[in-house]
């Protein structure tokens, strides 16, 4: 066969395999771009690239639910899309619904949203002279340039709350059709690196866009649900249940779910029932990269496939791989007591443990935010919600199922990139900690 056929095979090939869905990565070693912000060269698809590419193309709608909006190269996309007649709304998280600005009380507690401000402040002085000039805030603090610009934009008090449990979901819908699905927030730390840090290279995310009018309008009913009138929105359980919806795209299978779930409908008909549902079809392999995983019912799930021969690996964000209540160790084989010398409810221990676990091995600053699962190099679990009861029955959330071999395999990659420098097994400063824990709290019972 001559080259040029064996290259329009390949097209045809991926056309098919692909239809409209793409996948892309901030830490792919096939791609690189240049930092807007820091002006660094670095490796990855540049997410932030991919947004504006989709604002580009709008002409009527552009509708964004996602938690945390901190890029200002957005910002200004969105405002001339709104001058140009674009219908544009926001949902954000209450939380971050906030500029450089806004006079915040904080207590102790809130040494996290601390950072944060402080981070942004950072970033919105260009020239470091401690103070933010109205240049600065109209051209670096996102969320300012859109109030300023009176883009529509809402949180999840607008329902007379205090906030659902998280207004989560990271996805955008242009005119209907085009849809951008993600792990990531639309902020520098999600996509491009911490500010304050030169050798950050952003949280380990993913982001898929799929062209559909069927996926469109899915995501556009969940925003409306979001939205309201506008004035008064639907957060967490004031939202309609709906339970999975699937598309077909070119070819290629798409399973849409939204949370939270009522606890009055069985755990099956939730979201991480849906995830579980996907998970008991695997006969070869499941490999996962995930922030959280304390999800008792899909571990249990998980174990009955490994019982069967199912190769699994396993990465969770090192911040929370290893918590009293992290799945993580069932599957190791072990188990481990709370301060209150309590079990996780529900608890079962594995017992034919698994090696392939642990934590990745990230630059400073940056975290596994992934929440994706491969399954038999076939299917996609991704989306803005983590593998928890929180997520499941709580916050707004997004999940997708992609059936397809060539998006998987791209998620195979991904997860050996991050696999290939990890820490796997449980560390021995908490295998002693494990030890010391149920050496006091045996002794608690008896004095």
């Amino acid at each position: 066969m001559k080259l040029w056929q064996l290259t329009l095979l390949s097209v045809l090939i991926t056309s098919q395999g692909w239809g409209s869905v793409k996948a892309y990565f901030n830490h792919n070693p096939k791609a690189s771009y240049v930092d807007p912000y820091r002006n660094i060269s670095r490796s990855g698809d540049n997410l932030e690239g991919v947004i504006l590419e989709n604002i580009e193309k709008a002409k009527k709608t552009i509708f964004i639910a996602v938690q945390e909006l901190r890029l200002p190269l957005v910002a200004a996309a969105l405002i001339k899309k709104k001058n140009e007649g674009v219908d544009v709304r926001i949902v954000l998280e209450h939380d971050y619904n906030f500029t450089v600005m806004t006079q915040r009380e904080l207590g102790s507690e809130d040494e996290y949203e601390a950072t944060k401000l402080n981070e942004l402040k950072a970033f919105v002085d260009m020239d470091g002279d401690g103070k933010i000039s109205r240049e600065e805030l109209e051209s670096r603090d996102a969320v300012y340039m859109l109030q300023r610009n009176n883009i529509p934009l809402i949180d999840d008090t607008y329902d007379d709350s205090n906030g659902s449990g998280l207004m989560h979901h990271k996805f955008m819908v242009v005119d209907g059709k085009s849809t951008i699905v993600s792990s990531a927030n639309f902020t520098l730390s999600c996509i491009h690196g911490d500010i304050l840090s030169a050798t950050s290279r952003g949280n380990a995310n993913s982001m898929i866009t799929i062209n559909s009018q069927g996926v469109g309008e899915a995501f556009e009913e969940e925003f409306s649900q979001l939205w309201g009138n506008g004035k008064r929105g639907n957060f967490g359980h004031n939202k309609t249940y709906r339970g999975s919806q699937t598309v077909t795209v070119g070819g290629i299978k798409i399973s849409i779910q939204f949370s939270p779930t009522s606890a009055r409908y069985r755990w099956e008909e939730s979201v991480n029932g849906l995830m579980a549902s996907h998970l008991q079809k695997a006969t070869k392999s499941v490999y996962a990269a995930l922030f959280v995983f304390s999800d008792q019912k899909i571990a249990n799930v998980l174990e009955s496939r490994h019982n069967d021969g199912v190769d699994m690996g396993f990465l969770v964000e090192s911040k929370f791989a290893f918590r009293d209540y992290s799945e993580l160790f069932d599957m190791a084989g072990m188990k481990m007591l709370s301060q209150n010398c309590t079990y996780e409810a529900d608890n079962k221990v594995w017992k034919k443990p698994i090696t392939q676990i642990g934590t990745a091995i990230l630059a400073r600053g940056d975290i596994l935010h992934h929440k994706f699962a491969v399954i038999d190099n076939k299917s996609v679990i991704m989306g803005s919600q983590n593998w928890s009861d929180a997520a499941n029955y709580i916050n707004d959330e997004t999940l997708i199922v992609i059936e397809d071999p060539g998006i998987s395999d791209q998620y195979t990659q991904e997860y050996a990139r991050l696999m290939n420098k990890s820490r796997l097994g449980v560390p021995a400063s908490l295998k002693e900690e494990i030890l010391r824990l149920e050496d006091e709290c045996s002794s608690s019972i008896w004095f």
